[in-house]
């Protein structure tokens, strides 16, 4: 094992991050080196002047975009796995949450070898939630790739002036109890969930764990949200349940209403 591997492990030690069961004859598979980017701008795009970063611009290589803390921004894995070819995932691995390493070819997780594709998917576990992919496009006059950080799916509502409106005609799951919808919406770019709770009020939360930025998904044993990452749990309010998971706050909220025709979501 290298010493800057050795290193690596030393830091994740410090910080409380499970590192436990380490393969021993692991190939050298380090982070992708950080490169720390300004917050992103009201179209929720960052561009990159690939040939200014050694690191990316060589075939098979990569960085770690880091933003500002306090932006609530992911790291991003930027990846060159081919001539004008760039693909940009979560840099947190979903099964135990370490900082994501890149061979060439793939995304290799340094602490337990899960590997995923370039399009986000578990290739090899322990690992079985894929990456969340952003959109990246490259201008090779250019040489500029551009990630859109507010992009979602298409099939979802947008969010359109600071809401996002979802019809009881669309989805009808919002009127009954107990009832949850989710998407990640064109304007925001993360996936947002939305609940119709026992005492007739909706919820609406951001899927973004507090601890590292990995995404929740909902559970049904827990009839609530859990972090794949260090298995923090939070009810369909938001709420972190005591004792669960690394987390120590709660799920960012938006505020919910709704009408005769359906549920509009403020998305700030």
């Amino acid at each position: 094992m290298s010493s800057s591997r050795r290193d690596f492990f030393k830091k994740l030690l410090g910080t409380g991050v499970a590192v436990a069961g380490i393969p021993a004859c692991a190939p050298d598979i380090d982070p992708s080196p950080l490169l720390d980017v300004p917050a992103p701008g009201e179209d929720g795009i960052v561009s990159l002047v690939v040939q200014r970063y050694p690191d990316l611009s060589r075939v098979g290589g990569s960085v770690t975009l880091r933003f500002p803390g306090g932006t609530g921004q992911e790291n991003l894995l930027v990846v060159h796995p081919s001539d004008s070819t760039y693909a940009v995932l979560s840099a947190t691995c979903t099964h135990v949450g370490c900082p994501m390493g890149f061979d060439g070819t793939e995304a290799v997780c340094p602490c337990h070898l899960s590997r995923y594709d370039i399009t986000g998917a578990v290739t090899n576990a322990p690992a079985t939630v894929p990456l969340k992919a952003y959109v990246a496009t490259y201008n090779a006059g250019t040489q500029v790739l551009s990630i859109s950080l507010k992009s979602g799916d298409d099939a979802f509502p947008a969010v359109i002036n600071g809401t996002l409106t979802l019809p009881f005609s669309q989805f009808p799951a919002l009127q009954d109890t107990g009832g949850m919808v989710s998407g990640n919406p064109n304007g925001y770019g993360k996936t947002v969930f939305i609940f119709k709770l026992a005492d007739g009020t909706y919820s609406a939360v951001d899927s973004v764990c507090p601890h590292q930025g990995c995404e929740v998904g909902f559970e049904s044993s827990i009839d609530g949200l859990l972090c794949p990452c260090h298995a923090s749990q939070f009810s369909k309010g938001g709420v972190l349940t005591p004792g669960t998971g690394l987390a120590t706050s709660d799920l960012k909220k938006f505020t919910a209403t709704s009408d005769a025709s359906g549920v509009v979501v403020t998305i700030t």
